[in-house]
């Protein structure tokens, strides 16, 4: 009886296997077929749509203005190193800026640039300035990808001697030549702007010597390969594009910790800083809200100065300016209107918009700006006044030139040390010395204040109004 029995059970024993596994195969295909989740009936409702629309075009306006300096040094960083200089290499002019210059807005056309841009990812890279017994003002200035400023290598830093720096990721552990200081960027990615001095036209040949004696090579120059930057859309600032570029650089150049906290609301829109950005992933509400957002984001920047801008006299002053902390219209703005421009300390700029009476600056009229002694900027370089047109480019003059400056040796000061600037289209007859040259429409003035003294410094500056006087013939 015992074998007999003991088939029967084996046989019930499998029965119940195969029973159960055929279950078991029931309830998967089952469950396979089923949704994983319920759709609530809400999410489909024209009051939770509009809803969805309208926090993505939130979230989307905040992440335009957080984003527009990263992509402004992607678009940057592509034009430069297709047109100017590899990735890791200076490139000089030769040239003071004019009219034609395009590598930035608002440039000036007082002094050389030279212009690099850093990956630190592999390598960091060797900084090196020449002696400099002239006194010929300088500097490097060092941007990282947010377009903070966070040193300036100057001939006041260097105390006019020669000088090593290191450069370096602020990742990198690997080796650095002994007794050469290093200097830990905030992000990967770094841009150079240099400004080289020019004194005048025949100081020109001497100042482009100077400028290239400034150099950068890679430290481990085999561990560097090959880097092409991205191409870019050309509506990059205006499409969807926008976030993917912004969202990259950010990977590539995380934010300070203290950011996070409003990158991840972005994440709501599907402005994701961890994976990036795919518009396919996003429902047609949020969708449309970003678009929306790209159609007035790029407004809001580019009115964006209220804030942060004291006028006083027709001169605006901006603050802050060169690095920004979590002020991030105020870094967009400048962005937009000036990007790369330095920190007070080693460069200040007022800019003037109307006259004295409060109207727009044209060409049509004619204006004179008065300087008493007491009132001339107190600096240990030079000081100058630069014309720009409404697109914040050099004007175009008919004496193809659009600037003054206080080191030229060219300016005619009166008996008691104040001075008269003309500011006109035809130059003033036995005064061309102090003639600021004029465009035909619609212009703006920049004063610049190179090494300003640091008494000056977070102190308010009343510069005299440009007033509406009869041209001097």
């Amino acid at each position: 009886m015992l074998p007999f029995l003991k088939k029967r059970l084996t046989l019930i024993v499998s029965l119940l296997c195969m029973t159960l596994h055929l279950s078991g195969l029931s309830y998967a295909k089952e469950t396979t077929n089923a949704p994983s989740t319920q759709q609530s009936p809400l999410s489909l409702s024209k009051s939770f749509l509009q809803s969805q629309e309208r926090l993505a075009y939130s979230l989307g306006i905040q992440a335009y203005i957080y984003g527009y300096p990263l992509v402004m040094s992607a678009k940057t960083m592509e034009d430069m190193v297709k047109n100017r200089a590899p990735i890791n290499q200076f490139y000089y002019a030769d040239t003071l800026a004019s009219p034609a210059y395009r590598d930035i807005v608002t440039p000036n056309s007082d002094t050389l640039y030279m212009s690099a841009w850093l990956d630190l990812s592999e390598t960091p890279v060797r900084l090196t300035v020449p002696a400099n017994p002239q006194n010929r003002y300088y500097t490097v200035q060092m941007l990282d990808a947010y377009t903070n400023t966070f040193r300036n290598v100057s001939n006041r830093s260097t105390k006019q001697q020669t000088g090593q720096y290191i450069i370096a990721s602020p990742q990198w552990k690997g080796p650095t030549p002994a007794h050469i200081p290093v200097i830990y960027a905030p992000t990967n990615t770094v841009w150079l702007i240099g400004r080289v001095e020019v004194k005048g036209e025949t100081d020109l040949p001497q100042a482009v010597s100077f400028e290239k004696q400034i150099a950068i090579a890679p430290v481990h120059p085999k561990l560097q390969t090959a880097h092409i930057p991205e191409t870019l859309p050309p509506d990059v600032l205006s499409s969807l594009s926008f976030f993917q570029v912004m969202t990259k650089w950010i990977q590539g150049n995380p934010p300070p910790e203290c950011d996070r906290v409003l990158l991840d609301q972005f994440t709501q829109a599907g402005i994701d800083v961890q994976k990036g950005f795919d518009p396919s992933d996003l429902g047609p509400a949020k969708l449309a809200g970003l678009q929306r957002a790209l159609l007035d984001a790029p407004t809001i920047v580019q009115n964006g100065f209220p804030g942060y801008t004291t006028f006083r006299n027709g001169w605006g002053a901006f603050s802050p300016i060169g690095t920004y902390g979590n002020q991030f219209l105020a870094r967009s703005f400048i962005a937009y209107s000036g990007i790369g421009a330095n920190v007070p300390s080693e460069e200040a700029y007022y800019r003037a918009l109307t006259d004295g009476g409060g109207k727009p600056l044209t060409g049509a009229k004619s204006y004179r700006l008065h300087f008493t002694k007491e009132q001339l900027p107190k600096t240990s370089a030079f000081w100058s006044i630069n014309v720009y047109d409404n697109e914040l480019f050099l004007a175009k003059t008919a004496a193809d030139r659009a600037s003054v400056r206080s080191n030229t040796g060219t300016l005619a000061y009166n008996p008691d040390g104040s001075l008269d600037l003309y500011l006109q289209q035809q130059p003033p007859k036995g005064k061309e010395g102090n003639w600021l040259p004029l465009p035909e429409g619609e212009f703006n003035l920049v004063l610049r204040v190179f090494a300003p003294e640091p008494s000056t410094l977070g102190k308010p500056h009343a510069w005299p109004a440009v007033m509406e006087r009869k041209p001097v013939q």
